[in-house]
């Protein structure tokens, strides 16, 4: 399996940052909590964040700096000390269990608590994925899946904690410990602070390990992903419809009881009030037991009203008010029926008019007061539920569209890791094609099917690398082929040759050289000892020719395989020291150019050639007195150009072409000695290196040029 270590796995800028805030969030923090009167503008800011998620933070950046200095023991203790501070937390919620985790840091402050802030539910849980994700981190070898999965973990928090800090700047979540209300906003920047340099820190092992995943568990990471930012944003959903409903109870229960049991006891009041009133006009009815049900039933409802009032610290006055105000027209009630009783008519229709009256405005007053306040409260309860409406739409709108961006990241991530596999994959498989077998295979490391194809592709490049190198050597072999037929071409025709030679050029000298010994025997019996002598000598003449004859030969078909080594050579000075040696006439002379070079080449094959081109100018001579100009020049990058030419009689054009053929010459061997052998193997020197030669002649005058590599190589001519 893929490892990698954590010497070369974390970058440390990332890291270097997130630590150093941390650090100071949480220092800063915790000096406040020490110094509140030092910091008493800072103070309620500061304390927002729960000492003990200070803490926690403390631990984290110095976990951080454990990382960065690649300390695994210290770091692996940090964050054991992380884990069991946030779940003793979770412990304690869970199970209800008294260990006042919250507050144990009271010991440690100066003066007494003044603010207590305890630790939300949501940044315990989170401080666990924080710690998990460190004890990830500091494994001695980081496999692709505990990458993954400590990528995983910091992406959950950065999305909690940005769900939250947009949750603060929007006011768009319920005051609910479950939805991060109580995370205050510093914290959820510390949180998102460290996942941001977890995942910047580790970005290309993240998209090294994610790449190297099946197809299908890359599809699956994505959907988990998605299924957990889906939950959550269901789960603040919900959070919300339960605030609306909450409100709506609350308002139903409370403000909206209270308004009609306030309005059932003004009516119960003015039944009463009115029945007295009656009665003060028209003593008469006090005759009859209906106004006595009247009484019972007011009293018995009203009192019932008051008791089912909700005891809410906002009504508590007015309700104790109204109590006492009732109990004391209940007591003016009980007069007014005794004086009735007893046939005071005057005292009963006085106090009726007068005490009574003022008694039930200030019932009626009350009674008003405490409708107001419920109609406010119903007011206020209505203006949280339509602020509650206009939040849940900003929600929902914000929800919609960090989904839409998320899922585009998602798929975004998941499309461009295959299409840039799949991409390099084509790529590589076209270069191969077309015929580039050395191309690199890319994820030949890879498991899986990337993995696969990449094998499999690196099976076809060693195919088409097999079928190149056969083709390449097929071409090879059939250059050598025609390099063969072209040398059994020119064997052929230096054979033809030599047959020739052999019918022709050789029988001529034997044939005189027989006749010559007969004309010997002749003279001899003739005693004609003149003749003999002059027959002699024509026969060691005859002797020579053959012999040169065969000289030449032997060199002609040497040329080009015993050549000697490379030296440099002055072509001037070669030019002069030849010329002298071969020149016969005193009167010729030897001009040479300015621009005649000094080569690195091979001595004796040039040498031939030079002297061979002498040898014919002065042969050719038909003059005392002449001249022969030997000049250079570089006509390329690889050959250069020389030219030996003479002011002697000239070769008629019809000749030119004839002259480097073999055993051609153009006068009579009797007249001019030589084999006609000259420039054939001057031709064949040069042409054994790549050259060319060419005659130019019109009228007198002859010029020679031939050209001769610049850089020259023993294996060039290898037979």
């Amino acid at each position: 399996m893929h490892r990698i270590t954590l010497s070369n796995t974390i970058a440390p800028v990332p890291i270097a940052i997130g630590a150093v805030l941390l650090l100071l969030i949480s220092s800063g923090v915790i000096t406040i909590w020490h110094n509140p009167l030092s910091f008493p503008s800072l103070y309620p800011y500061a304390t927002l964040m729960a000492y003990n998620t200070a803490a926690s933070f403390l631990l984290c950046g110095m976990a951080l700096i454990a990382l960065l200095n690649q300390l695994r023991r210290t770091g692996v203790v940090l964050s054991l000390g992380l884990l069991i501070l946030s779940g003793i937390r979770i412990s304690e919620m869970l199970l209800d269990l008294p260990i006042d985790a919250d507050y144990w840091y009271k010991t440690l402050l100066p003066s007494p608590i003044t603010v207590a802030i305890p630790t939300s539910s949501i940044t315990s849980i989170t401080f666990v994925f924080t710690a998990v994700s460190l004890l990830l981190l500091f494994s001695q070898l980081l496999t692709p899946t505990k990458i993954l999965v400590t990528a995983f973990i910091a992406l959950l928090i950065a999305t909690i904690a940005s769900a939250i800090m947009i949750g603060h700047s929007l006011h768009l979540f319920p005051s609910s410990v479950w939805a991060g209300r109580k995370m205050s906003p510093h914290t959820a920047l510390c949180f998102f602070a460290y996942a941001a340099a977890i995942i910047a820190s580790l970005y290309p092992h993240i998209l090294t390990a994610f790449t190297r995943l099946k197809f299908f568990n890359r599809l699956t990471i994505g959907f988990m992903f998605m299924s957990i930012l889906f939950i959550g944003i269901g789960s603040i959903g919900i959070l919300q419809i339960q605030s609306v409903a909450d409100i709506s109870q609350k308002l139903y229960q409370e403000p909206f009881q209270t308004n009609n049991a306030a309005l059932r006891i003004k009516n119960h009041i003015g039944l009463l009030n009115r029945t007295i009133k009656d009665i003060a006009v028209n003593p008469a009815l006090a005759k009859s037991n209906q106004y006595r049900l009247i009484l019972e039933q007011t009293i018995d409802n009203t009192e019932q009203e008051i008791e089912q009032f909700t005891h809410t610290q906002e009504h508590e006055p007015n309700l104790h008010a109204l109590r006492n105000q009732f109990t004391h027209w209940t007591t003016i009630i009980d007069n007014l029926f005794q004086q009735l009783e007893r046939g005071d008519i005057t005292g009963y229709q006085q106090n009726a008019l007068n005490e009574n009256q003022r008694n039930i405005v200030i019932l009626e007053t009350i009674c008003d007061a405490i409708i107001n306040g419920a109609q406010k409260e119903m007011e206020q309860l209505n203006n949280e539920a339509i602020q509650t409406k206009h939040h849940a739409e900003n929600l929902m709108f914000i929800v919609i569209f960090g989904f839409l961006i998320v899922g585009f990241f998602v798929s975004a991530l998941l499309t461009r890791t295959l299409n840039q596999q799949l991409s390099k994959v084509r790529s590589t498989m076209l270069d191969i094609a077309q015929g580039n077998s050395e191309a690199h295979i890319p994820f030949l490391d890879y498991p899986h099917e990337i993995g696969d194809m990449a094998r499999t592709l690196e099976v076809f490049a060693h195919n088409v690398c097999e079928r190149k190198k056969d083709a390449e050597l097929l071409i090879k072999h059939q250059r050598e082929l025609e390099q063969t037929n072209q040398q059994l071409a020119l064997t052929n025709k230096e054979l033809e040759a030599f047959a020739y030679v052999a019918s022709h050029d050789l029988k001529s000298p034997l044939r005189g050289i027989a006749q010559l010994s007969t004309w010997i025997e002749e003279d001899l019996e003739s005693k004609e000892f003149s003749e003999v002598n002059k027959h002699t000598s024509m026969l060691r003449n005859r002797i020579l020719r053959m012999e040169r004859l065969l000289d030449d030969m032997l060199v002609f078909y040497r040329a080009g395989k015993t050549d000697g080594a490379i030296s440099r050579i002055d072509v001037a000075h070669m030019a002069r020291e030849l010329f002298d040696i071969q020149n016969t006439k005193p009167g010729l002379q030897l001009i040479l150019g300015e621009n005649l070079p000094s080569i690195e080449t091979l001595k004796t094959p040039f040498e031939q050639t030079l002297r061979n081109l002498f040898s014919n100018a002065i042969k050719h001579h038909d003059k005392d007195e002449g001249v022969i100009r030997v000049n250079a020049r570089i006509i390329n990058q690889d050959f250069y150009e020389f030219s030996v030419s003479d002011d002697g009689p000239g070769i008629p054009l019809k000749f030119q072409e004839r002259v480097f053929g073999m055993f051609q010459t153009l006068k009579s061997r009797d007249e001019l000695e030589g084999s006609g052998m000259g420039l054939a193997l001057i031709k064949k020197i040069v042409e054994t290196y790549g050259g060319n030669i060419s005659v130019f002649s019109e009228g007198r005058g002859c010029c020679f040029t031939f050209t001769w590599p610049i850089h020259i190589s023993r294996t060039l001519h290898h037979d």
